[in-house]
């Protein structure tokens, strides 16, 4: 019997040695520090992380829920749907903030979320304490993905009318309300953002949706353009410049978005309405510019980055 409890007594202190080590783990120093330089002498640091650990699957992994909702703005009505990130231990009493991500061409709602890389990365930022736990948001833009239809035009009502109050009736975000009011008054905590055509997306969801979404993180699909299109929006909507923030993303020079992201990044430096920099309290525009060529997946990477920098910071 004593041998018997003996055992026991080191099977547990094993188990909570153990736990102890996951609970106290240490993220490894980033791999490359990636420097491009801006116009009036800006540079900009990309962190290249180690893969081998912010990639590698994390003991305290979010889930992926799925959410439906029903749209009438292309003409008839339309079932849709969006995957959900839940970040572990999820506590409907508390607030979260929001990302919504729209996918790259002929991708789908699992496109980014279900591939384990950009998952892994995700459950790591959190676990790891580099931003608050967040909800993060998959829908897509192709109302009949067997012909790939969009409407760039009317997607953003989708989003607006049926997308966030959808979401975010279900998951406790900063909204104190779900409708205008609430929207209005959690801007703060809700970010757009989308890869590639998902890019293009983000800019447009982005104009309709300022006075609920402080934050636009378009990546790799971005052009110089997008100023006078996203001033016209403020100026409709009487939103202030001061009043959003920016975070533009690329890859390097083989990612077919880069000079349109660099071109862009510069003509807001050049702009009195905007402040270039990573304080909140003072800028509102910044830039994340790795080295990688042009596949959604690095989406994880300008993530890691963003949630450092200066996404709901």
């Amino acid at each position: 019997m004593k041998r018997i409890v003996s055992l026991l007594l080191a099977l547990l202190m094993l188990c909570c040695a153990v736990t102890a080590l996951a609970e106290g783990r240490e993220a490894p120093e980033n791999r490359k520090d990636i420097v491009t330089e801006l116009d009036g002498g800006i540079e900009l640091h990309f962190k290249n992380y180690q893969p081998k650990f912010w990639e590698a699957p994390c003991d305290n992994a979010g889930t992926i829920e799925k959410v439906e909702y029903t749209t009438d703005v292309y003409g008839e009505t339309l079932n849709q749907w969006a995957n959900v990130y839940v970040p572990y231990g999820y506590d409907a009493s508390k607030q979260y903030n929001i990302i919504y991500f729209f996918h790259g061409t002929n991708e789908t709602q699992e496109s980014f979320i279900c591939n384990e890389k950009a998952k892994n990365v995700i459950d790591n930022i959190i676990d790891m304490g580099l931003c608050e736990p967040f909800l993060m948001v998959f829908p897509t833009y192709y109302y009949e993905y067997e012909t790939r239809t969009v409407n760039h035009q009317l997607f953003p009502d989708e989003v607006r009318g049926d997308l966030i109050p959808a979401v975010e009736s279900k998951y406790s975000t900063y909204a104190p309300t779900v409708d205008d009011a609430g929207f209005a008054a959690s801007r703060d905590h809700r970010c757009i953002s989308g890869y590639s055509q998902g890019s293009v997306a983000c800019w447009n969801v982005s104009y309709k949706v300022l006075d609920w979404a402080k934050w636009i993180m378009p990546m790799s699909g971005s052009s110089a353009n997008n100023l006078d299109s996203l001033k016209a929006a403020l100026a409709e909507t009487g939103i202030s410049a001061s009043d959003i923030f920016v975070i533009l993303c690329s890859g390097g020079k083989r990612d077919m978005a880069y000079e349109g992201t660099v071109a862009l990044a510069n003509a807001m430096i050049a702009d009195e309405a905007f402040s270039f920099g990573s304080d909140p309290a003072v800028n509102n525009c910044f830039a994340e510019i790795s080295n990688d060529m042009h596949t959604t997946i690095n989406g994880r990477t300008n993530l890691f980055n963003a949630v450092q920098d200066v996404l709901f910071k």
